[in-house]
Formats: structure tokens, C-alpha cells, sequence
């Protein structure tokens, strides 16, 4: 689903699309986001991602083509899922680093205050990273389980045979005692 949201973020206000819109070159935003930039470029704004400029229609904005691919549920099924990962101090910012040295998901305006100076990693890269790492280990897990059967079974082994000794030992200690 990750992959999924990720589509349906816009690049300029970063959140899960609100009335998408299409540009003429194909790159979709915020219906509200694209308004924001004819404000201030005018009649012909630029695309946020390719730059290419793009011409208002004279209706303005909300007459640009809708991004038909997003359904609204599909939308906001995202907006949940995304409320989920955003960050606990700046509520309204997405937890989009990870900051090795306080090993905690941080966002764009924790990154210089707070966590100035520390080194961060993008979250997905670090999410990747540690996934990568559990299945390695689960695999030498699973690959060592055999082997540790086996090592518990000669301890038991040995252990028993130990007993047993011992027992051999406190009888001829105690049988010697009497004599």
C-alpha cells in the first residue's frame, strides 16, 4: 500500500491528493495546489515535476481534466493509512527520514531542529534496509534450528551421562565410608 500512497501524494503540498487535477502533461496535483500556483504565475504556470508550462483555462483551474484513476474511496483509504505515519510533534508533516543516531522516524521539520547535525537516511531506504536485515536473519534462524536441535540433544545426552556418573561416584564415596 506504500507504493500505492506514494501515488497518490502530490508533489507540492506532499499529502494525499485533495480533487486531483491533470496538467496538459499528464502530472497530476492538488486541485487547491494548482490553484496556489496560478496566483502567482498567472494563466501559464509551470509543472511542479517536468516544469513544462501548462496554460489555465479560462474557467481557471477546476476546469482542468480530473484524475479519473483515483477513486475518492481509493483516496481516502490513503488519507487514513498516511495518518498513521505522521509525525508525533509536527502533526501535519509525514515521518519521511530516519535518524540513525536516535533510531526514530523523524520529519522534514524535526530533521534541522532537533535532529540537527545527525545523520539521517530517507525512511524507506532505512524501512528497506531492516527488512532486508530480518529476513537474513530469519533465514539463518530457520537454517540454524537443525543445528541447535542437535547440540540440545548431546547436552541432554551428556548431561544424563554425567548424572549417572555422579550417582556411580556418591555410592562408591558412601560405600567406602562404611568399610
Amino acid at each position: 500500500m506504500a507504493g500505492l500512497q506514494d501515488n497518490m501524494t502530490c508533489a507540492v503540498c506532499t499529502e494525499v491528493y485533495r480533487s486531483p487535477k491533470f496538467l496538459p502533461c499528464h502530472h497530476t496535483f492538488c486541485l487547491e495546489c494548482l490553484e496556489e500556483l496560478a496566483k502567482r504565475h498567472g494563466d501559464t504556470i509551470p509543472c511542479p515535476t517536468c516544469r513544462a508550462p501548462a496554460t489555465v483555462p479560462p474557467g481557471g483551474v477546476c476546469d482542468l481534466q480530473v484524475n479519473f484513476y483515483f477513486t475518492e474511496e481509493a483516496l481516502e483509504q490513503a488519507r487514513s493509512d498516511e495518518s498513521q505515519s505522521m509525525c508525533p510533534v509536527h502533526t501535519k508533516k509525514r515521518l519521511v527520514f530516519y535518524c540513525t543516531q536516535c533510531h526514530q522516524a523523524i520529519c522534514t521539520r524535526c530533521k534541522p531542529t532537533k535532529h540537527e547535525g545527525h545523520v539521517t537516511e530517507d525512511l524507506a531506504d532505512a524501512v528497506a534496509r531492516c527488512k532486508q536485515t530480518i529476513e537474513h536473519e530469519l533465514d539463518r534462524l530457520k537454517f540454524s534450528t537443525p543445528y541447535l536441535e542437535k547440540q540440545k540433544c548431546r547436552f541432554v545426552e551428556h548431561k544424563m551421562h554425567l548424572e549417572e556418573k555422579q550417582v556411580a561416584l556418591s555410592n562408591q564415596v558412601s560405600h567406602r565410608n562404611v568399610t
